[in-house]
Formats: C-alpha cells, structure tokens, sequence
C-alpha cells in the first residue's frame, strides 16, 4: 500500500483518539458547585415533579395526602416520635446499613476491595457505594419509594416515612441467608408498604419486596416503585462514570447530564433487565425479573416498567424504576420486586449473579477476541501470582500467535521502500495525469513483484488484537490495588515514580516521573527510526510527532496499560531487527535487478 495511504489511516486513528480520549483528559468539565444541604433537590423532586422539601414529608403534595401516604406521627399529641435507628447488615461480602426513615439504604461497603483514598495505608477501608456528598440533600439516599399518581400530577414525598425495623442488625454467616423487614409505624387510612429485604451469602444483589395494602375507601391508581441515588464512588471522576442500563436487549449508557433525555428517548420498552450508575468498576443498579421472549412471530410486548433518570448535585444521578398500582379498596396481599445489585464489575460474578450484568462490561467491537484474552490472562496469573508479569507474557502469547502477518507486512514493506524512487519518479512525472500515473504505478509493482497492499493488510489484521487486549485492562477489575515490582504498587493506577508537591500541565495528581510512559515513548522512537523511510519529508516529520502524541495520551492511563504498549513495541522492535536479519528481506527483488542494469544503460 502507499506511505500516503498508510500515514494518512495513522493521523486519522490517532485523531479519533484524541477526540474520544485525550481531550477528556486533558481538558475535564469544570467542577459542579453541589446545591447548599437548606436547599430543596433540584428539579422538585425523585421524578423532577414538585415535592416537599426533605425533612418536610408532612407538607407532601395534595396526590400524596389523597392516596393517604404522607407520613403518620405515631403516638398522637405532644409525644414525640423515637428516634429513626439504624440497621447493620452484615454478609461475608459487604456491610450494609439501612435507616427506618424511609426504610432506605445509607450505606453499602465493599469488603474485598479497598477504597481508593485507602491505597497504599495500613489501615483497612472497605470501598463504599453509596458515596453522597457531605454538601447533598442528606435525604438523597438509595433506595427511595417513589408514588406516582395516575392524573400526571406531582410525586408524593415517601423519603421521611417513618418504619419500624423487626432487628437492631443482622450477620448472614457463609451460606446463609436472612431478611429484614420495615412495617410502617402507624397504618395510615390509604396505601400501606411493607419493605421486605433479602440477603443471600455469596451474592451482591439484595432482595427487595414491595408489599402493599390499600386500607382506605377509595381505589388507588398510578406508579408506585423506587429510585437509585449515586454519585461517583471515589475522588477520581473521569469518563467511566455515567448511567447504565439493559434495556430492549441492548446496553445503554449515558453520562450523568444527558441520562433523562437517554431515557426519554426510547419510545417502546419492551425487555429491562438493569438499570443504575457505574464507573471503571463498580455498578449499583436496580435489576428487574426475568422475562419471557415472545414466541415465534409474535411481536414482543410493552414492559410494565418505566424509567426516569435526573441529574443531581455534584455529578450525581437518580434513577428511577415503576410498576403500576391498582388497588381496590380494602385489597391486600399485592406486591412488587425490585431487587437490587451493588457490587465490582468482576465478570465472573456478573454472570452468576445474572439479569444481563456482565454487559455492563462493555468490551467493545473486538469483545469476542477480548473475553478469551481476559481469561488467558487470569489463567497465567494462576500461575504466576503477578499481574504486572501476566500481562508482558499474554502480549508475548499475541505477537508469537501475529508474527507470520508481523513478518509480511515488514517484507512488503521493504520492498516497498526499494522502489519508493522510481514512484517519486512517476508521480513528478504524471502529476496533472492521475489515470497515467496509476497506470505506470501498477506495471512497476508487476515488474518488481510487489503488493502495495501487503504491508498494510497485514498489520490492519492485527489492530483488533492490539485494541482488545487493551480494553481488557482498561477495565480488568483484577488490576485494581494489584502490584507489580519497584514503584509500581498499583497497576490500575497511572505510573508514578515519587511524589511531589506540585501541579504539572497534562499530569494528574499524584505527581511524580512518568518512567513507563517515557519508556513507552523512547521505545517508539526508536522503532520509527527502524521503519522504512517515508519519501515525502513532511509526512516524516508528522510520524516523528507521534510519540509525543501517545506521552501525553498515557500519561494520565493506568500503568498496566502503558506497560502492555511498552512490551509490545519491544517486542516490535525484536521482531523487526530478527526480520531484517533474514536475507530474504534484505536482497532485492529478481525482477528489481534488470530494471537497475536497465537504468545504468540509460
């Protein structure tokens, strides 16, 4: 194929990376002043409807009084209310606790995986998911009950109904299984709910039962169902946090300020199987029942769930699952799931868990060459213990598995470069006559034998294993907190040598020498400085800014990443110097010599 060609395909890939990629990076959104704690949520409310003010429950909208859901003071008079206590639940897998203000979650702790802010400190911190801002409404915690009723009109605040807790805590021992269960304080003359959680050892998703009676004298219509309040789960915002979803049989996902138009966007749901928030590699979202596939030639039906999302203060999002309520006067015994998962994105649990979550682990076009490389990957570190050694043998796995194409391309190559004068030649010649010229252009690759296409085929097969290998470590889960050798203590983390007290242009905290990334550089360099000479001297200069483009596109990524690009451009580097060595790539082509005695005669 043409140099042109070939640098041309090099500036437009790197272009779309840095447009996808570095300008994120490099230039991040200015921070969002949260709202002041006095203030009311935003847009009005859990669904962006108005409602009261937290901590005012009892000044709820007229939809609310009407279905008989603002909240009962119990004990009648001047008796105060007791206190709301919290409970602890904990499992082999997380510690969560659970307030009786609305029977909703305050916190959700990790207990195999550390925090971020705990890396590299002797004392334990579990990795919490429900991170709120200390500056947020402090009635923004998950797990909300959200009553919509039927006429449109404004949600009722449930979030200060007040529940009874049936245990002060609960411990759910290896294999075990418990339950915990919220019964309203005062049965109110309307709609009654009973919140009814499942833990299950072993698994990160809860249990959730909605149970509902209608003690008034009127039927209660509308949406009744709960919302999931998150933030970003650690100090390290970056592109990976936005809101997730499977829905119609498809992942969405969106960042947080364009979630509610994402939403409203899908005109027919007819399959949800999750939805919530996520970064690089946690998820919290709610998760929804099975539901059967149409039979063959029938069209899938609407689902009975509707959602609604919002952005909250300090790039947070609510995310909000209904189901429809109907109940008669005096009904009883109607109940609604709504099950929830909060957990890492380990693919291995997703698929156990099931509902579709291991999708929320996106891999990317090449995500059928990507599965089995993660696996590859976690199968040698079996072996080996190291992470950081696991990745350098897995690349040499891939470049052993290409070299046949790696050798081609770099033999095409040099022929290439043995003719790229008389190409000069023809173009010079045939400037104002490109049919001419492609004419000429084409008996010469026949005479000397080459395929202008043989240097880059082979290379563009090799571009989805170079891209796939590197989604599998942008979001393996297995990096996190994972040493390698010296300095490099986590390989999720980007490459730091020291730390120093100062800020640098490009370079996020912490700051310290790049080693990796320079090396990175340097080995790119030097493997430019081996490639055939470009015969156009400005399209030379434009490939030597290359390495200088991919510094600063690493500097900020996790430095398993910059190790994988490091060792492959060695091994690049090995493979072009034993290539270079085989006399098949050195001596010219047959047909090249008559042209050249040809040439002399002239």
């Amino acid at each position: 194929m043409d140099k042109r060609v070939v640098v041309t395909m090099l500036v437009m890939m790197g272009f779309f990376m840095l447009v996808s990629y570095i300008y994120p990076v490099i230039f991040p959104p200015p921070p969002r002043t949260p709202a002041p704690a006095t203030e009311a949520p935003a847009a009005g409310g859990v669904l962006g409807v108005p409602v009261a003010p937290a901590g005012q429950a009892g000044e709820a909208a007229p939809a609310g009084d009407a279905a008989g859901l603002t909240p009962a003071q119990p004990g009648g008079g001047d008796a105060a209310p007791a206190p709301p206590r919290r409970v602890r639940v904990e499992t082999p897998e997380y510690s969560a606790v659970f307030t009786e203000e609305g029977g909703r979650l305050v916190s959700f702790k990790l207990k195999r995986y550390k925090s971020w802010e705990a890396a590299g400190e002797e004392a334990e911190s579990f990795q919490e998911l429900v991170n709120r801002p200390v500056q947020a409404d402090p009635s923004l915690y998950p797990m909300n009950l959200v009553y919509l009723p039927p006429d449109g009109g404004p949600a009722a605040d449930l979030r200060g109904v007040l529940f009874q807790a049936d245990a002060d805590a609960l411990e759910v021992p290896p294999g075990g299984r418990a339950r915990l269960v919220f019964t309203p304080r005062e049965r109110t003359s309307g709609l009654a709910i009973e919140r009814v959680y499942e833990f299950t050892a072993g698994s990160y998703t809860v249990g959730q039962e909605l149970r509902l009676s209608n003690a008034g004298a009127v039927r209660l219509e509308g949406r009744i169902g709960v919302s999931v309040c998150a933030w970003p789960f650690s100090e390290r915002q970056n592109r990976y946090n936005v809101m997730a979803g499977f829905i119609n049989r498809k992942l969405v996902t969106e960042t947080v300020d364009d979630a509610a138009s994402e939403l409203d966007s899908l005109r027919l749901i007819t399959s949800a199987d999750f939805l919530g928030y996520m970064d690089q590699y946690f998820l919290t979202a709610l998760v929804f029942g099975d539901q059967p596939a149409p039979g063959r030639g029938q069209e899938a039906g609407p689902s009975p769930y509707r959602f609604q999302a919002r952005e909250l203060p300090g790039l947070g999002l609510s995310a909000t699952a209904t189901l429809p309520l109907d109940l008669a006067p005096g009904a009883g015994g109607s109940s609604l799931r709504f099950d929830f998962f909060y957990g890492p994105k380990d693919t291995e649990t997703l698929r156990r868990e099931g509902h579709a979550l291991s999708r929320s682990v996106d891999l990317g076009w090449f995500s059928f060459i990507a599965h089995p490389l993660g696996y590859l990957l976690r199968l040698i570190y079996r072996f080996v213990g190291n992470y950081g050694v696991a990745i350098i043998l897995v690349t040499v796995l891939i470049k052993m598995a290409l070299w046949p194409l790696t050798a081609k391309s770099y033999r095409s190559m040099k022929k290439m470069q043995k003719i790229s004068g008389p190409i000069q030649k023809l173009r010079e010649k045939y400037k104002g006559d490109p049919a001419s010229m492609n004419k000429e252009m084409m008996a010469l690759y026949r005479l000397h034998g080459v395929n202008p296409l043989g240097g880059c085929l082979p290379m563009l097969l090799q571009i989805p294993f170079f891209f796939a290998f590197y989604r599998v470590l942008d979001y393996a889960l297995e990096l996190r907190g994972a040493p390698f050798m010296l300095w490099i203590r986590d390989l999720s983390a980007p490459d730091r040598l020291f730390s120093f007290d100062v800020s640098v242009p490009f370079l996020a905290p912490p700051v310290g020498i790049p080693v990796l990334t320079l090396l990175m550089g340097a080995s790119m360099i030097w493997q430019q400085r081996m490639t055939p000479a470009m015969g156009d001297p400005m399209q030379a200069k434009m490939m030597m800014l290359l390495p200088l483009f991919f510094i600063v596109f690493l500097l900020n990524m996790p430095s398993g990443l910059v190790l994988y690009w490091l060792v492959n451009n060695v091994l690049s580097i090995a493979q072009q110097k034993l290539i270079n060595r085989d006399p098949d790539a050195k001596a010219a082509p047959p047909a090249a010599r008559p042209a050249a005695a040809g040439k002399r005669a002239r």
